[in-house]
């Protein structure tokens, strides 16, 4: 268990985003992190009273005062202490050091812990911005090896839909860490798939059928030994039915973090564009997940993830009822509220710069999500999000 960190008022700003969980003296949850503290008088009352966090994280998270002198991260992390960090940086370097760690997992002396290291990054862009992380599932697919970056998106959902039910630290790093190694033993299988366009071989039907068995195996050799880590991948592709696969007939047993990793998996699996189809829309990915499949979804499950969503979550293109073609950058309070940039005028010019809409207003009311392929437009990230969308 990771040794805990007291806090000084020194580490808490007033008005700002917490960037860990905050947890008592018997590690009972606090505050989220995410959660705000609106008064100085308020922070030193819960100072005095005791708040604490993980030590690992306090080292490795950086300060964004210009004057501090805490301790310094390792080397990978070294950007993080820039004044202008990035989510999608870090987003990105997350691929990068996961598709090292995965093709090569026997060669690394800690996997484990280069595992927990790559969740911090993952973390520390969603602490920046989840409209930013939620978008770069949709708008990064060229960015690394396909079947890398699906691990990335899909713990990237996992840990904003976990986050959303106020799961405990250790739930969150579990699902997270089962969702960037759950495919670890078919890796050359699916990206020989990406190419092929004949149907599937006995073989090939055979070792996705076993490839959760095969993963657990693989971790296992490497050092990991987590239960809950290992159970998630086992039983990531299991349904409420009973008609999952490597176990089958596990109707009622599965636990609930499993089926966030599923849920999480099939949904991002759906939005990707890969060289044999294109990316499915996300409201069209919803329906298909949660409505069309009811006896194999949790109900429950399902309302958190179209919550934590919406129908057009950050990074869909969509269409306005000015004509205008817009992504979406930030959700909102309902599905209909969301605030969009516009990037080609009714006429089919481009705009010279993203313009802001809000999806409230009857005029820039969203008229249909369309594929990234139609919407036929770079975007350049950071017009829109700023800073934290550098590359």
């Amino acid at each position: 268990m990771e040794e805990l960190k007291r806090l000084t008022i020194d580490d808490i700003e007033v008005g700002e985003r917490l960037p860990w969980d905050i947890l008592d003296k018997d590690r009972r949850l606090l505050l989220s992190e995410g959660s705000v503290i609106e008064h100085l008088d308020r922070a030193k009352e819960m100072i005095d009273k005791g708040m604490y966090i993980e030590k690992c994280l306090y080292t490795k998270l950086p300060s964004f005062k210009k004057s501090s002198t805490a301790s310094k991260p390792d080397a990978d992390l070294q950007f993080l202490n820039n004044e202008t960090p990035s989510a999608f940086h870090s987003i990105n370097l997350a691929v990068k050091r996961l598709d090292v760690l995965l093709r090569n997992i026997q060669k690394f002396p800690d996997a484990r812990k280069n595992i927990i290291e790559i969740i911090k990054l993952i973390r520390f862009a969603i602490h920046l911005s989840e409209d930013l992380s939620l978008a770069s599932m949709q708008l990064s697919h060229e960015s690394g090896s396909y079947v890398v970056r699906h691990c990335v998106d899909t713990a990237i959902l996992s840990i904003i839909v976990a986050k959303s039910m106020s799961k405990s630290p250790q739930e969150i790093q579990d699902i997270a860490a089962a969702a960037l190694t759950m495919n670890i033993s078919m890796l050359e299988l699916q990206e020989r798939l990406q190419l092929k366009k004949e149907a599937l071989s006995e073989s090939d039907k055979a070792a996705i059928h076993n490839h959760p068995i095969s993963a657990i195996e693989i971790l296992y050799d490497a050092g990991i030994e987590d239960s809950e880590w290992l159970k998630y991948v086992l039983l990531h592709h299991e349904h409420e039915d009973g008609s999952g696969y490597p176990v089958g007939n596990v109707k009622g047993e599965i636990p609930q973090n499993a089926k966030i990793l599923a849920l999480a998996d099939g949904f991002c699996a759906r939005i990707s564009s890969r060289g044999y189809r294109k990316s499915t829309l996300p409201s069209v990915a919803l329906r298909d997940i949660f409505i069309d499949n009811v006896a194999q979804v949790d109900a429950t499950l399902g309302a958190y993830f179209v919550k934590v969503l919406g129908l057009y979550p950050p990074g869909t293109f969509v269409t306005l009822k000015n004509k205008e073609t817009a992504i979406i950058s930030q959700r909102g309070a309902t599905h209909s509220s969301c605030i969009a940039h516009a990037l080609v005028k009714a006429n089919g010019e481009l705009f010279g710069e993203p313009m802001r809409r809000d999806t409230s207003l009857d005029m820039y009311k969203i008229v249909e999500s369309i594929l990234p392929i139609d919407a036929s437009v770079h975007v350049n990230l950071q017009k829109i999000w700023g800073s934290i969308a550098a590359l």
